[in-house]
């Protein structure tokens, strides 16, 4: 092949990013379906391909070799066993799924299709991002100690006005899931596998069933700790990482995607300087410079900022070439553990192993583990 076929499932928003990245290689917009078949019918005025008013309709009428899913959370898994059950590959809007059951499940369809299933999750395939996962795992900036991992959003009142959100059913979960997901996820593929997590989570303004606002401390396989925070009351917006390691600090601070230039990295100082630290409280100082040798500085190469185009260029790129694109649905698995143990551990006020979470689980099935409502109301209550 020399293009790919591509389908689009869900007319919504965040479906023009999908269309734009596609235009942008080499692939072809084969059809287009929506629930509602006037956007179907939009979309395909306005982008080509057929529209069709079910993800059923287009598998009859159409032979894509991938179909991207951007409908609500709540219906991923769905489609996506039914793509898989033609025979296709499937690319999932992040959350992938609602909870690890229908994770599982749709894993279940991918062994028995001639289709793979990929996750997006851009962050990790920005320039910046793929020099960190390289130069951390090769040891060249040092071990990762401490992290600190924070997506700070603001979404107003309105912004749960379509039916759907604010509610277990429609979204799965509040910012944890649906918007601090892209950095845990970041943050998972920088420092690797996660143990245990203490959580907390509170909603303090917004009108929906979950949270507005979560907390986590976690500790890593390789000894590393970290905290994370999810806000989505939060005016000055700022996403950020930033990693300790024996060898200095990582940071990336943006806004819904970086660049190059967003990230920074400060070698850790040379004994001289280190020795003077502290020794003048509360005086700023200036005169502390870089290290003759940043490997961070050394490795950097063409900017490639962290967008829907960066994945889906590779992904078509790898699928062309007969490659396993490398965000595959098994490795997001560890995300989606992460998220749902820190529901876990805010309804249960425990700390949660990540070797727990398995079927029997009481929160493998949904993130609110079948807590009644009431209590999970007065357990995020901020005044309990």
């Amino acid at each position: 092949m020399t293009v790919l076929k591509v389908a689009i499932v869900g007319c919504g928003n965040i479906s023009r990013s999908h269309i734009r990245s596609y235009a942008a290689a080499p692939a072809s917009l084969v059809g287009v379906a929506d629930i509602v078949p006037d956007k179907a019918e939009e979309h395909a005025h306005k982008y080509g391909g057929k529209p069709f008013a079910s993800v059923t309709e287009l598998l009859a009428a159409t032979d894509p070799d991938l179909v991207s899913v951007t409908t609500p959370p709540g219906s991923h898994a769905e489609i996506a066993i039914e793509v898989l059950a033609a025979g296709k590959s499937v690319l999932l809007e992040k959350p992938p799924v609602l909870n690890l059951a229908e994770m599982d499940a749709v894993a279940a369809a991918e062994a028995a299709s001639a289709g793979s299933v990929y996750v997006v999750f851009q962050h990790r395939h920005g320039s910046g991002g793929r020099r960190a996962a390289s130069l951390l795992a090769d040891g060249s900036l040092g071990k990762p100690q401490v992290a600190v991992c924070e997506t700070l959003w603001f979404r107003p009142v309105s912004y749960f006005d379509p039916e759907w959100r604010g509610t277990w059913v429609g979204e799965g979960g509040g910012p944890t899931l649906g918007h601090g997901i892209h950095q845990i996820d970041l943050l998972l593929h920088l420092l690797g596998p996660w143990k245990s997590m203490t959580a907390t989570a509170l909603r303090l303004d917004r009108p929906v069933e979950f949270e507005d606002v979560s907390m986590a401390s976690v500790i890593f396989e390789s000894g590393a700790v970290a905290t994370v925070i999810n806000s989505l009351l939060s005016p000055h917006e700022l996403s950020r990482i930033r990693i300790d390691t024996t060898g200095g600090s990582l940071e990336v601070n943006h806004l819904y995607g970086y660049s190059d230039t967003d990230w920074k990295f400060t070698p850790v100082p040379d004994a001289a300087r280190a020795a003077t630290l502290g020794l003048d409280p509360g005086v700023r100082r200036t005169d502390l410079v870089a290290a003759d040798t940043d490997p961070w500085a050394a490795s950097a190469g063409d900017d490639v900022p962290s967008n829907h185009a960066a994945q889906l260029g590779r992904l078509v790129d790898d699928l062309l070439a007969g490659r396993t694109h490398d965000t595959t649905l098994a490795s997001t698995r560890p995300t989606m553990e992460f998220v749902t143990a820190l529901y876990a551990s805010a309804l249960t006020g425990t700390t949660v192993q990540r070797a727990d979470l398995t079927p029997g689980h009481p929160f493998y099935r949904a993130l609110h583990g079948d807590v009644p409502q009431d209590a999970i109301d007065q357990a995020m209550a901020s005044k309990r």
